[in-house]
């Protein structure tokens, strides 16, 4: 029995001083997953990682824990004395766009292109460019997590061997991530009819969308989601324009009208077979961090939650006290109008399911650095429609008006994809089936086989086989 050493940025929680507790993230998910693919190979896993306050040592889940202070401005020199202390082959589980200094024989994970914001510098992408290189020519093999960095790679990179980036998308549980019962369910006649009007469906879409939004007439610009922060001038109310006039239809089958909440234009079907007995819930799953979209939607939740009167948002993902974004979420949420109507609750791995299970819709709205998000495959399997932003893995995931909708990653486009699964049950109800059969492709079980593949040949390489060191 032999140990294997995971080199990481992050997976107890040392954002917040709890070193005995997994922190809530995707990378912290991945690496305890495969520290029990490691468990089950014989073998012992511990985990290295950076630390923002003091030096520290705990064991959780059955795991040693190890954590190091470090500078900020020089991460590689923190993970050259993870190297050092580490008692067996390593894995390095993150920041490979840094320039480390890898050990030979080492194994590399890319959880997902992080340098992907538009905003950043060329000659900081330039530099990206060349770290990746380094970790290309110093690694045994990388394992990617969605084919996007597999593509940079092959676009940027030289290198000999196709076979040493190896893609092994994340994975779901779906034998615990199911829906909720009554599980939803479509007859086959609905499904065929659906089938032959998607392609119309979509392109009436943009029609669609103009009955819903009025365009602005002031001049104030949408806020930019490079910052997390907005002026006053570029409030949502300001973006939008005065009451129209209410305009009706009617036919045999149904009737359609526009109200307007907070100067925002709502089409309400009037029809019983989209009636529902409870206020449709909206889930944010994932943390309060600017990366993964929380400007974007809390601008969309000022909007929703003033057009729909029922609607009900949950954040549910940790947040780092004390950051700017932090703060801003928990003074946003104190002193919000419809602060009733929002919640946040942070969950653990094990008890995330309850939210999918108590939501209509869920939302992925990263604006960058995203791989196969958890986020997005828990929801799927559960059989929810997912409103996703087309970033990163998330396109590996959505087919757009099959699965779910995805969408540029800003506000306006967020908030329109929302409205539209808002006041379309029939629709939320479509995109969960097949969302749930496309989850069923990711199961946990072919992503334990496929590691345990690659962690047999990397430990025997590194005279490890047959558990013995």
């Amino acid at each position: 029995m032999g140990v294997v050493s995971i080199l990481t940025h992050s997976f107890t929680d040392g954002y917040n001083r709890e070193f005995a507790r997994v922190f809530g993230g995707g990378l912290e998910r991945y690496i305890l997953d495969l520290c029990s693919v490691i468990h089950e190979m014989g073998h012992i896993p511990e985990v290295h990682q950076l630390s923002y306050f003091e030096a520290f040592q705990t064991r959780t889940e059955q795991i040693d824990v190890f954590g190091y202070p470090y500078d900020m401005n020089d991460v590689p020199e923190a993970f050259a004395r993870m190297a050092h202390a580490a008692r067996g082959p390593i894995i390095y589980a993150s920041c490979i766009w840094q320039p480390i200094a890898y050990k030979p024989g080492s194994l590399g994970i890319c959880h997902g292109i992080n340098w992907d914001r538009p905003g950043l510098p060329l000659e900081t992408k330039q530099q990206v460019a060349e770290h990746i290189q380094q970790a290309v020519d110093g690694l045994l093999n990388i394992v990617s997590v969605d084919s996007h960095f597999q593509t940079y790679c092959r676009a940027s990179c030289t290198f000999s061997d196709p076979a040493q980036l190896i893609l092994i998308p994340n994975a779901v549980d779906t034998s615990y991530f199911t829906p909720a019962p009554p599980r939803r369910q479509m007859q086959q006649e609905q499904e065929a009819q659906w089938l032959s009007q998607w392609k119309e469906d979509l392109e009436q879409h943009e029609d669609r969308l103009d009955r819903i939004f009025i365009s602005s007439t002031s001049d104030a610009s949408p806020p930019g989601l490079e910052q997390d922060h907005h002026t006053d001038g570029d409030t949502p109310e300001n973006m939008l324009k005065q009451k129209p006039e209410v305009q009706n239809e009617e036919n045999e089958e149904s009737a359609e009208s526009e109200e307007q909440h907070d100067g925002f234009a709502v089409v309400n079907k009037v029809n019983e077979q989209d009636a529902v007995s409870r206020p449709v819930r909206i889930l944010y799953p994932r943390r309060v961090s600017l990366e993964r979209g929380i400007i974007p939607m809390m601008l969309a939740a000022d909007q929703l939650l003033g057009a729909f009167p029922d609607l009900e948002i949950e954040f549910a993902g940790e947040l780092v006290e004390g950051s700017t974004v932090g703060r801003s979420f928990r003074y946003w949420h104190r002193t919000h109008p419809h602060a009733n109507r929002i919640f946040h609750r942070t969950y653990d791995f094990r008890d995330i399911r309850e939210a999918y299970h108590h939501a209509d819709i869920a939302v992925i709205p990263t604006i960058f650095s995203e791989g196969t998000s958890y986020a997005c495959l828990e929801a799927m399997s559960c059989g929810l429609p997912v409103v996703a932003s087309n970033v990163g893995g998330l396109n590996d995931l959505i087919q757009d008006g099959f699965n779910g909708l995805l969408v540029p990653p800003n506000q306006e486009a967020l908030t329109a994809a929302l409205v539209r699964l808002v006041q379309d049950r029939a629709e939320r109800e479509r995109l969960g089936i097949y969302a749930r059969e496309t989850a069923l492709a990711y199961d946990l079980s072919r992503w334990k086989r496929k590691w345990s593949e690659v962690l047999r040949t990397f430990l025997a390489d590194a005279d490890m086989k047959e558990g013995v060191r």
